[in-house]
């Protein structure tokens, strides 16, 4: 492949993986909506279930980022296998963002993300409890 047939697949994929990051995000904030309004007084049974189908979608993507991912690594490889003295500039720029302390804080905060996320919405379904309105004056 040309390197600019690998960077067009770079690009492709990174793009992969932010939209399936933002299916992360948007389900997730669905989910939070629900706890908010429904599923705090619902019976345990019901809580487990939607926990399970939020789990389901959320590590269905989550594989989707995960399989994006090996990609990139192997299109790095191989762009880093170039001869050094035919390396555009673009490829060295990505090259050296992708080797620095930036492309670990990505991969770091994308990973850690999915995980928060995740447990995050499980103590809110299971541990937190919806405080009562208390209306102003009233107090």
């Amino acid at each position: 492949m040309s390197e600019s047939d690998l960077l067009t697949l770079a690009h492709a994929y990174n793009d992969t993986i932010t939209g399936a990051f933002g299916q992360i995000i948007t389900i997730t904030f669905a989910m939070v909506i629900g706890i908010y309004y429904f599923l705090n007084q619902a019976k345990i049974g019901l809580r487990i279930f939607a926990y399970i189908v939020y789990s389901i979608g959320m590590f269905l993507y989550f594989g989707l980022m995960l399989s994006s991912t090996n990609v990139v690594v192997g299109i790095h490889e191989a762009l880093q296998a170039l001869p050094p003295d035919h390396i555009s500039r673009p490829t060295a720029y990505l090259l050296s963002v992708n080797n620095s302390w930036v492309g670990l804080v990505e991969s770091l905060l994308i990973t850690g993300g999915f995980w928060i996320l995740w447990l995050g919405t499980g103590w809110l379904l299971f541990a937190w409890k919806k405080a009562h309105h208390i209306p102003p004056g009233a107090g």
